[in-house]
């Protein structure tokens, strides 16, 4: 099985060595890239240390098995012959603490269509029949995906489950640390926290509710904004919403992010508070089926932070802001 993908890389640390590797037409050793990070780039992981040869090997490693980077001769190259190199050259600016939206869509790209990547993972969000796919039909056509953990006495293991939500019969079973630290803390991680095209909510019953959302786009977000006025009631005088019930209906269907969402929603409490009610919760509400804080965190996800550092749950919104809507020019 190539479950190369193992583990969480920091993409922004791959953008810098891709780079220095660009520099050197004739290549680079890896003994010549231990050097440059840890002497002269003082690359690091995402926790802000100094990257071991271990991680240096990941790293390059990883860009090889996007096709990214060639060995020719014991030296690292650019892959030049790589369709989407001269894009991915044109665009690239090292430097900077955060990828740029075009770096993203290009890395996106590139994981999107590596093979093992679709196998293992992607391909579980492609409705029946639909193998031949790039990164924006994955983003267009994509169904959510659940992964849950499933204790099963008889096999004394730990097991996870991913299925297609809307195919249930599209399904994989992990099984072993390899295929978990490949698919879920692999790929799975690096499309939702590196490079942002799925994004993923928990929910108390399912599981992880994983999505493919664009990468970018504005906040407010105009389709939020319409799906919202259509929401609320003409006849009660205030409509509740559940934020979490809002996030794993609206995000799949407008494809939208939860910061972008849960911002969109923000704007409109900011702009008319006289017509929206924010409901707070207490944390330990909120992680009450935690048992980590990883997964306290994990759980976080899916509620508002608002500029008080409370946790917010719920929302009611007062029919005139429908009516108050109506008139408000919408942001493009």
């Amino acid at each position: 099985m190539a479950l190369w993908m193992r583990g969480s890389v920091s993409f922004v640390a791959l953008r810098e060595l891709f780079f220095y590797i660009a520099q050197h037409p004739e290549g680079v050793r890896p003994k010549e890239m231990e050097t440059w990070a840890r002497e002269k780039a003082r690359l690091r992981t995402q926790s802000g240390k100094l990257v071991s040869k271990t991680t240096v090997y990941h790293y390059r490693n990883t860009l090889r098995h996007l096709g990214i980077l060639v060995v020719v001769n014991g030296r690292y190259q650019v892959a030049r012959e790589e369709p989407l190199m001269s894009e991915l050259l044109e665009v690239i600016r090292p430097g900077t603490p955060e990828l740029s939206l075009q770096e993203r869509e290009l890395f996106a790209r590139f994981v999107v269509q590596n093979p093992d990547c679709r196998e293992y993972f992607f391909d579980l969000f492609m409705p029946e029949g639909v193998t031949d796919y790039d990164l924006g039909g994955f983003l267009e056509k994509g169904q959510p995906v659940v992964w849950r953990r499933v204790e099963r006495e008889e096999e004394r293991i730990r097991i996870e489950e991913l299925y297609n939500l809307e195919q249930r019969e599209k399904r994989r079973w992990i099984r072993s640390e390899d295929e978990r630290q490949a698919i879920l803390y692999g790929v799975r991680y690096w499309a939702r926290n590196e490079l942002g095209f799925i994004e993923e909510i928990f929910l108390e019953g399912t599981g992880g509710l994983m999505f493919p959302v664009s990468l970018g786009g504005p906040v407010p977000d105009p389709c939020i904004l319409s799906a919202l006025r259509e929401a609320i009631s003409a006849q009660d005088e205030w409509t509740p919403f559940s934020l979490r019930k809002l996030a794993a209906t609206w995000g799949p269907k407008y494809r939208v992010s939860l910061d972008r969402l849960y911002g969109t929603l923000q704007w409109v409490y900011r702009k008319f508070p006289q017509y929206v009610v924010l409901i707070p919760t207490s944390e330990s509400f909120a992680t009450i089926t935690a048992t980590s804080p990883q997964a306290e965190k994990y759980h976080l996800r899916g509620y508002i932070r608002d500029e008080k550092g409370r946790y917010i749950s719920h929302m009611r919104v007062h029919r005139k802001l429908k009516e108050v809507m109506v008139w408000e020019a919408l942001p493009v």
